[in-house]
């Protein structure tokens, strides 16, 4: 079984496009996300490729700096160098799945009072578990 599952930051904005042919409108995105190992003393650059709507939405929503979760499968390839005659090998992520891997910012979160509570912001009644 091929799948891989990467989290990581993405190195600049996505590449995006859209290739017309016979059977309608395919967009396609691709990035490079910078994938800590080694407890962060070392990083991979991985090219990660999208199709679809998850290209869409990578295009929409993702930036520069934005830390993300690819799952989808590991490509790989080869080519010779035309310069040095080399063998160059080359490896690559198809996704088929893209989320944010931060949480949600909303914000500052408030400051706790003098007791240690914090103050409940107008209208979070209705997103409470309890009330």
């Amino acid at each position: 079984m091929n799948v891989i599952t990467l989290v990581g930051r993405l190195t600049r904005d996505p590449s995006y496009s859209e290739v017309q042919n016979e059977k309608g409108t395919h967009h396609i995105v691709s990035f490079y996300l910078a994938v800590p190992r080694n407890y962060g003393k070392e990083v991979n650059y991985i090219k990660v490729t999208a199709f679809g709507g998850q290209a869409e939405f990578a295009n929409k929503y993702f930036r520069k700096g934005k830390r993300v979760a690819v799952t989808g499968e590991l490509m790989t390839g080869s080519y010779k160098d035309e310069e040095t005659g080399k063998t160059m090998r080359t490896a690559e992520v198809t996704a088929n799945r893209l989320e944010f891997a931060d949480g949600k910012d909303n914000g500052p979160e408030p400051a706790p009072d003098d007791e240690g509570f914090m103050n409940i912001p107008d209208g979070m009644d209705d997103e409470l578990p309890f009330r």
